[in-house]
């Protein structure tokens, strides 16, 4: 342990200041270790030992966040914890046979050995001197203070603790260490002496007389033999390590694992290690050490042996030595903005910061624009060279002209057409797709070619999500706001409040959300595959803030977590049945979680189905069943009363004169297009 800037207790009550000056308090009081500010966070430590000089009450306390060790129990903020524990200003670990917390907002770490019973050891280290003003029984780092002071100020009576006089008493382990170990304590000979008669009052627990033994021994550059004499003569048996580890009086701190196979160096103290070439299976209950080799992997909570491989609709992992080797991502990464939340192309997450028009990519000859309403997207505008595409909730128009769920809409450059009642497809002659949820609010997904970079909110699409925030001037920021403020279009603000807008929406949102993180319900199949966090987050703060159609503010939250699962190859099932989320179908319309847009309508039926040539994933949405199309106007007709579909526009089946001539429609059976026949022709048949 170093030395410089430590402060610690140890044994039945020794005190050694920052500046090394060593004490013995004999009290059953709280005792003040140190209290100081620094940068503005209040830092306060105190210790509190039992009748038989255990610590039996550690109290830290570091930004207003109190952790307490009492009769072996550690919490933080009230709340038992296991270790390693990650707070938002401090983290608690294991440090070899210790544990120490470690501040995130000072420059300081606490380290200390715990029993059952209590705690027998414990030290403060600073990483630098701080400022003046530190006061504590550890003193200041440069500090003259007198130890009747320290005592006087520091020991807190509360009128049941007792302090008494640490009385020097004969002890033979004392004459006997110091006999033994007198070319090690060299200087530090005396006050061992004087300490050590004082450590050693009748009732002291033994863990207590151990541990100051081992503090002053701990130095020693003693063999393991010679240490064993030593614990020997002090009844102090060599620390217990769990399972097969091995314990090492001076080793590295943290173990090679399967985690993290390589043995760090950087800290060494008393420890507990794997036998040698082997590692700390970690990913197991028990401390059992293997062969790298044999090492299992860990995905999604869920163990996996060596050789194991776990598949995704994009790609292949096999664990090889506890890490996961996976074959190249066979899917296209796509940029999404559901609502104010957008996912780049390379990855990163963030929230839009206001209500505005934004660029959401821009290639060559192609931009994408989005226009914003409260929360919601009012409007997609897709400009491809001449042509300008706007899509909102439930239309899509080419210029003036619509394009209904029964259209194709085909030009040299853009195919668009609806997929169900829920989604329209964009497909570009230049690799871009786009599929747009219209229903029931308006969401984007943007897939692009690898090779093709853009700009814009969707960022890159290069792999690299460090450049992935570059502003519409090429700057790139560290944070979401500037960035995303840089590709609005007109006058914006940044204005989205992110508490909910009363209480009742939020004990809603909580409530329905929670569904997603629900271990036991029907997402639950999906979170070792999508982390779930982002989209309960997401789910809660659009619910948050609706006015009104709560319920469809959840179901919404509740499908994009589905459609991300979908995307990995993992069907959530019959997931809208289960949270109240089945959409009602306009017509004879049925909904369905498998609609595809190949041959699905009428029009489908007079010519070759170009959809059907555009791989595309099933998707959600009212439409036709097996056996029917959708026909005009909107409802679902078996084939033969299909209209059809002629260039000079469509006719329900029946009698048609054109240009003075008496048509027929009829379906062939033997032919899968209906097909207008002269009744002349007919009546030779």
């Amino acid at each position: 342990m170093e030395e410089q800037n430590v402060c610690k207790t140890f044994g039945s009550g020794v005190m050694q200041t920052f500046n090394t000056t060593m004490f013995h308090v004999k009290t059953t009081c709280p005792v003040t270790m140190t209290h100081f500010s620094h940068a503005g966070v209040d830092c306060f430590i105190s210790v509190q030992r039992d009748p038989n000089g255990l610590m039996k009450r550690v109290e830290i306390l570091v930004n207003k966040v109190a952790t307490i060790i009492q009769n072996g129990i550690l919490t933080v903020e009230g709340n038992s914890i296991s270790l390693p524990y990650d707070h938002t200003y401090q983290k608690v670990y294991a440090f070899g046979i210790y544990t120490r917390l470690t501040s995130k907002v000072l420059p300081l770490s606490v380290t200390w050995y715990s029993l059952s019973e209590g705690v027998t050891l414990l030290w403060v280290q600073l990483d630098r001197p701080l400022v003046d003003g530190m006061t504590g029984i550890c003193g200041g780092i440069n500090s003259s203070e007198t130890q009747a002071k320290l005592l006087d100020r520091n020991v807190i009576h509360d009128g049941i603790c007792v302090t008494g006089d640490s009385q020097p008493v004969d002890d033979k382990i004392c004459s006997d260490i110091k006999s033994n170990a007198r070319e090690c304590l060299g200087k530090r000979l005396f006050i061992f002496e004087q300490l050590c008669k004082k450590n050693m009052y009748i009732n002291v627990h033994k863990s207590v007389k151990c541990s100051f033994c081992e503090e002053f021994l701990h130095s020693c550059n003693y063999t393991y033999a010679q240490l064993s004499k030593l614990r020997n003569i002090t009844s102090c048996e060599e620390h217990h390590c769990p399972g097969d580890l091995q314990y090492k009086d001076k080793g590295a701190a943290f173990p090679p694992t399967c985690s993290n196979p390589w043995l760090q160096t950087e800290f060494h103290t008393a420890t507990c290690l794997p036998p040698n070439g082997l590692v700390l299976n970690n990913r197991v209950e028990g401390y059992h050490s293997v062969k790298v080799e044999d090492c299992p992997c860990v995905h999604r909570g869920r163990i996996y042996a060596p050789g194991e491989q776990r598949s995704t609709k994009c790609q292949t992992c096999e664990c090889i030595k506890g890490k996961w080797i996976c074959s190249a991502n066979t899917c296209v990464t796509p940029c999404i903005i559901e609502g104010w939340f957008v996912t780049t192309f390379d990855g990163k997450q963030y929230s839009l910061p206001g209500t505005c028009s934004y660029v959401a990519a821009r290639g060559l000859n192609w931009t994408i624009t989005i226009r914003f309403s409260a929360m919601t997207i009012e409007e997609i505008y897709l400009d491809v060279y001449q042509e300008r595409y706007i899509l909102s909730l439930k239309s899509v128009q080419l210029r003036e002209n619509i394009i209904t769920t029964t259209d194709l809409s085909q030009t040299e450059y853009v195919t668009v057409y609806w997929q169900s009642s829920m989604f329209v497809k964009v497909q570009t002659s230049f690799g871009m797709k786009m599929q747009v949820q219209v229903s029931p609010e308006v969401q984007m997904y943007l897939y692009l070619p690898q090779n093709v970079t853009t700009t814009g909110l969707c960022g890159s699409n290069n792999n690299n999500t460090e450049d992935d925030f570059t502003t519409s001037s090429g700057i790139v920021e560290n944070s979401a706001q500037p960035f995303a403020l840089s590709w609005t279009l007109g006058d914006c603000t940044a204005n989205h409040p992110y508490v909910c807008i009363n209480t009742d929406n939020e004990i809603f949102a909580e409530d329905k959300c929670s569904q997603l993180t629900n271990t036991s319900g029907v997402f639950a199949q999906c979170h070792e595959y999508v982390p779930v966090n982002s989209y309960f987050d997401a789910c809660i703060q659009r619910t948050c803030q609706a006015t009104s159609g709560l319920q469809e503010r959840v179901c919404v939250g509740l499908g994009n977590y589905a459609k991300a699962c979908a995307s990995q190859g993992i069907i959530i099932g019959d997931w809208r049945a289960e949270t109240a989320c089945t959409p009602s179908c306009e017509s004879n319309l049925k909904f369905d979680y498998t609609m595809r847009a190949c041959n699905h309508t009428c029009r489908s039926l007079s010519a070759p189905d170009p959809t059907c040539d555009m791989p595309d994933d099933p998707v959600e949405g009212c439409g036709c069943p097996p056996g029917t199309h959708l026909n005009t106007p909107l409802r679902c007709s078996p084939r033969a009363l299909c209209h059809c579909n002629y260039p000079g526009g469509t006719t329900p089946p029946g009698p048609l004169v054109i240009d003075g001539r008496q048509w027929y429609a009829v379906v062939i059976l033997c032919c899968s297009n209906t097909l207008l026949v002269p009744v002349k022709e007919l009546s030779r048949k």
